[in-house]
């Protein structure tokens, strides 16, 4: 890792189990996280620009991940890869990201050789984090809950990134389209059905899932999911759809219809969790998303990195232990756990057991 934020240049190998990292707020703790985490999708879990990943002073940041295959996978120190990256118990793999600030190019390699679409090394890294900022799950627009489908499906279902991929560039160029718009618009119909009948999948299976892992987290209320969309994951008729709005869709320079206007509903019986929920729902609904997220990723390609960024704070008492005895259900399963702590007095039960890392001003000790 060399010039990534405010951290140390250096070299890290992650224990097996995982690692409590302890320091003071705003000293890097989130910061490693980040740069883990930034070779899943070659992107900041917190929306950061890559710009603003770069040190001050510096011209570009580098990251650099091996992962190894064991008895049960591999990946960053031991813990599982991507089936499709395997080649037998013992294969390593090594994925690195660069960026130039003075450029604005991104550089990709896997395993010497640079990857001429990021689609095709994505997921070297597989991490799921949980901090208080995932209520943004619940209270946020649309947009956050589709970020949030779009990224894992990416990372779990076959050609669902090609077809993501496909579908925004046709959206750019559709209303822009001096001609050929039916061209775009056919483009729009193939790959928007196959990226909102993806969805819709995950969504019908997920929600009893959900609802479960929202109860035994704390919630008293039924919870459930729902897959809201104004379209149709039926190519012909999407493309019917986008026929019909052509008119208005042109004038207004936008496309009215479409699984970019779909959202993720999560209920509180009959009514939106978002509306009507209290901070504490939302905090439990957004950390039930979180775990599927992780179950999700698990059943594609064994278990991912957990981090928990300060994910207790704000908990009480009683939702803080059924978090935790969830935690070390998945790490029994052989998650990696990466957690964040400002003080050891502040560790939460579930990770007591693990080595403790210091931070301070982006200098981490090991010992």
């Amino acid at each position: 890792m060399r010039a990534f934020r405010a951290l140390a240049d250096g070299d890290y190998a992650l224990p097996a189990a995982g690692v409590v990292l302890v320091g003071p707020n705003g000293h890097g703790k989130t910061s490693l996280l980040e740069a883990v985490l930034y070779l899943e999708v070659f992107r900041s879990f917190r929306g950061a620009r890559d710009r603003e990943l770069v040190r001050f002073g510096e011209d570009g940041f580098h990251v650099e991940v091996e992962t190894e295959t064991g008895g049960d996978g591999g990946g960053v120190a031991g813990r599982p890869i991507p089936e499709r990256w395997r080649e037998g118990s013992g294969a390593k793999r090594v994925v690195a990201a660069g960026y130039d600030a003075r450029t604005r190019e991104k550089r990709v390699v896997a395993d010497g050789l640079q990857a001429s679409r990021l689609a095709d090394a994505i997921g070297a890294v597989r991490g799921v984090v949980l901090s208080p900022s995932d209520s943004e799950l619940a209270t946020g627009g649309a947009r956050v809950r589709r970020g949030f489908m779009d990224v894992l499906l990416s990372l779990t279902v076959a050609g669902y990134v090609e077809a993501l991929g496909e579908y925004r560039r046709a959206l750019r160029h559709r209303c822009r389209a001096t001609r050929d718009v039916a061209d775009w618009e056919a483009l729009l119909a193939r790959s928007g059905a196959r990226v909102a009948a993806a969805r819709r999948v995950w969504v019908e299976r997920s929600a009893p899932r959900y609802g479960a892992l929202c109860a035994e987290i704390g919630e008293i209320q039924a919870a459930g999911l729902c897959y809201a969309t104004r379209a149709t994951a039926d190519e012909a008729e999407l493309a019917e759809a986008l026929e019909r709005s052509r008119e208005r869709d042109l004038v207004r320079g936008a496309t009215s219809v479409g699984p970019h206007r779909d959202d993720l509903r999560l209920l509180l019986g009959e009514r939106d969790l978002g509306v009507y929920g209290s901070a504490g729902q939302w905090r439990t609904a957004a950390l039930a998303l979180r775990l599927i997220e992780a179950e999700t990723l698990a059943e594609r390609d064994g278990p991912p990195v957990i981090c928990l960024d300060d994910a207790f704070a704000e908990l009480d008492a009683e939702r803080s232990a059924r978090l935790g005895g969830l935690v070390e259900r998945l790490a029994a399963r052989g998650s990696q756990v990466l957690a964040t702590v400002p003080r050891e007095g502040e560790m939460p039960e579930a990770v007591r057991s693990l080595p403790r890392w210091r931070i301070r001003d982006g200098t981490i000790a090991t010992t």
